[in-house]
């Protein structure tokens, strides 16, 4: 009798583990949607490219660097006026992609836009490329995604120049 309790609670509690499974990658937000791609899950965002937004330069110094809630770097401009920048990529992508990660102090030059989101009110300035300490860090592609997007973070996949991280 208990051999067939326990038999059946692991049947029930494999199947419950299968339709998890199954269910992750779209809770993940890997999932394709109805848009075939278009969207948060590529990269893109509520709009088509960064590059539909205004060009905004920001030139200053890392006052602050993105943090788990508070994901923009700041950067002090002068005067005590501080800017945020986002899609500036954690310093785990930096280093993935080859580069220095950002410090605070660091002197930088941020070509970014700024997009309004879908909302109509929201905006934001996001970062196409830093320069810091002379070095030109791209971080969008040429349609506005970031480059890191495609799994540059995992063992064995291809970074944007084509190399492999392993």
């Amino acid at each position: 009798m208990i051999m067939k309790n326990f038999k059946k609670m692991a049947l029930v509690f494999f199947v419950a583990m299968v339709v998890m499974a199954g269910s992750l990658p779209v809770s993940a937000g890997q999932g394709q949607g109805q848009a075939q791609g278009q969207g948060l899950a590529n990269g893109t965002g509520p709009m088509a490219s960064i590059y539909d937004g205004v060009p905004v330069p920001v030139d200053g110094d890392v006052a602050a660097l993105p943090a788990i809630g508070d994901p923009g770097l700041k950067v002090d401009i002068g005067d005590g006026v501080i800017i945020t920048v986002y899609g500036t990529g954690s310093s785990m992508v930096w280093e993935a992609l080859g580069y220095e990660p950002l410090d605070v102090g660091d002197e930088v030059s941020i070509a970014a836009y700024e997009v309004t989101f879908s909302d109509g009110i929201t905006k934001k300035l996001i970062a196409a490329t830093v320069t810091v300490g002379g070095q030109l860090i791209t971080l969008r592609d040429a349609d506005g995604r970031p480059v890191w997007r495609g799994g540059i973070m995992g063992a064995g996949q291809r970074l944007h120049d084509g190399s492999c991280l392993q």
